[in-house]
């Protein structure tokens, strides 16, 4: 058996507010909106008949989807009140990378986006097996609806640093 990453999905309040922050200020792309109605869409959710409007967005128009924003109409849905100043114990964060971490930030800014981490940098000397040496550019924050969201970029170290 094989299992691979398909996307992360986001049961958001505001489809069309949580559109505009993924799209809009983190640049992703929309690559399909589409509405499920009735008991199928509730079924998969174990919810009663219901509406769901749901945008799948990627890295660019021909990349497969890595957000699924889904707006649920009709029922009623609890809403997870995510603590602010520091993430909990089964909260999740999803983590992008970026070749544009000033432009990145400086829409979040005037988004007005509240930030968890405010922008840091901090050297990686050492590459591993997963994760190259850099200087690691990072953030993380808050979505219209209280998930964390990161953005991250790795540039090159100087020269003559050890690497």
């Amino acid at each position: 058996m094989t299992l691979a990453f398909q996307r992360f999905t986001i049961f958001c309040r505001d489809l069309d507010a949580s559109l505009g922050f993924y799209r809009d200020v983190l640049g992703l792309a929309p690559v399909e909106e589409k509405v499920i109605e009735g008991a199928a869409a509730g079924a998969l959710l174990q919810l009663p008949p219901c509406r769901m409007r749901i945008a799948l967005l990627a890295v660019d128009a021909e990349a497969d989807p890595v957000v699924g924003l889904f707006e649920v109409g009709g029922v009623d849905l609890d809403a997870i009140d995510y603590p602010r100043g520091s993430p909990a114990f089964g909260q999740t964060a999803l983590l992008l990378s970026t070749t544009d971490f000033n432009g990145v930030h400086a829409r979040l800014e005037a988004a007005g986006t509240e930030f968890l981490t405010p922008p840091l940098r901090y050297p990686k000397h050492q590459a591993s097996e997963r994760s190259p040496a850099g200087i690691y550019r990072e953030m993380i924050f808050h979505d219209p609806d209280g998930q964390l969201v990161g953005v991250m970029q790795i540039e090159p170290l100087p020269e003559g640093a050890q690497a």
